[in-house]
């Protein structure tokens, strides 16, 4: 007699062959990981066929796996009835669930299917990405195999970069510079320079844009290889510059990027961005330790933030929400949002600024009322922006 569980792998099995799988779900976990929450299946194509793309959900992050198709079903049929009580099985023909109970007896449905549209089912298949695997620098950067395949361990890296690029072009599009041919971008803390070389390539080769990209890192190795795979693609614009984010002085430039600039790097990124009037200014901070040191919690609100966890979040909260008003101040339109979760929570907040020609930069501070109620007394980065000012100032009455 064939087991329920036998009935939902063969329909699996079968709507991958007949081409009316739609996608794959289990919920109800029960396993020993308390931020696990699901998976969703999905059926993709790459360069070395399709795969059934894995989509394992935490709380604070999604991690994606590709299996061969009968590596797939297999590890389906693993997890069914074991780890996850529910499973639900989307074809563009039926719905196929299965349940379990506490006790695990399991118990098997068929309904009118969720889709019936083949779209959807393509949609599903494949998805459509603001960058090329196939690219050199990913292959020259470790990102992908010769072949551009993502490598394991490396797809979370690539879909970053591929989520960078699709909000620094909305973001573009969006600004008043979008129309500009010659566009100069300046990527503060470029690192292994992931981001800075897509950036390159979408404005250069996808936007078709007169584009010059300089990337400020501080380890000269890291410089000198950037330099030298910037050669090999051909990518003539883009350059990498050794020094840090404090020392380096900006010419006027139209983008500022600082990504993962660590705790009050990012404020001297925004100092540096401000001073080469930049027209957009993307941070994604992290680190946020400098304020946490210098606040102080409300009385009223010490019962909340006792703990350890809960006041590092509020210490994340009011350095950024701080960051994003100053921006405001300056003249730009800013937005705080969550760029995309990984395996490093505390690095998935964008801090997204563009220039507002119609809005009037203010002289008075509406952080100040913020930043008393915290007893923040010093915050850096007004101490680095007065600085600059004053600097400014004595200059200018000199000249």
């Amino acid at each position: 007699m064939t087991s329920e569980k036998e009935k939902f792998i063969s329909e699996l099995r079968k709507s991958i062959s007949d081409n009316s799988f739609v996608k794959l779900q289990f919920g109800k976990y029960r396993g020993d990981d308390k931020e696990f929450q699901k998976i969703i299946v999905n059926r993709i194509n790459l360069k070395d066929g399709e795969r059934l793309s894995f989509n394992f959900r935490y709380n604070t992050k999604d991690v994606v796996k590709n299996f061969e198709i009968e590596q797939g079903i297999k590890l389906a049929e693993d997890v069914t009835g074991n780890d996850f009580l529910s499973g639900t099985l989307f074809t563009t023909k039926k719905d196929y669930t299965i349940d379990h109970s506490k006790k695990r007896v399991p118990s098997f449905h068929i309904k009118k299917p969720s889709y019936n549209d083949p779209e959807v089912k393509e949609h599903n298949r494949q998805k459509v990405r603001k960058v090329n695997p196939e690219a050199e620098y990913f292959h020259l950067l470790g990102i992908t195999s010769e072949d551009g395949s993502v490598k394991a361990g490396m797809y979370d890296k690539f879909r970053q970069v591929d989520k960078f690029i699709e909000t620094m072009d909305s973001i573009f599009k969006s600004s008043g510079i979008f129309e500009k041919e010659n566009i100069c971008i300046t990527d503060m803390g470029s690192g292994k320079s992931y981001l800075t070389f897509a950036m390159y390539d979408h404005f250069k080769n996808v936007l078709n844009k007169n584009v010059t990209v300089k990337g400020i890192e501080q380890n000269r190795e890291l410089t000198e290889l950037s330099n030298g795979f910037a050669v090999k693609c051909g990518f003539t614009g883009l350059e990498f510059i050794n020094g840090n984010i404090f020392d380096t002085e900006l010419e006027k430039t139209d983008i500022t990027t600082a990504l993962h600039a660590c705790d009050t790097a990012t404020d001297d990124a925004i100092k540096k961005a401000l001073g080469a009037e930049s027209e957009i200014i993307v941070l994604a901070p992290c680190c946020q330790k400098y304020v946490r040191k210098k606040m102080t919690v409300p009385e009223k609100l010490k019962g909340i933030f006792d703990y350890g966890i809960h006041e590092e979040r509020l210490a994340v909260m009011l350095t950024d929400g701080l960051r994003a008003m100053t921006l405001e101040k300056y003249g730009y339109d800013t937005r705080v949002f969550e760029f995309v979760s990984t395996d490093h929570t505390a690095r998935n907040t964008m801090i997204a600024a563009v220039k507002n020609p119609s809005k009037k930069i203010k002289s008075e501070d509406e952080t100040d009322f913020i930043k008393s109620e915290f007893g923040i007394n010093d915050f850096y980065l007004d101490k680095i922006l007065k600085e600059s000012i004053s600097n400014k100032t004595v200059n200018e009455k000199n000249q």
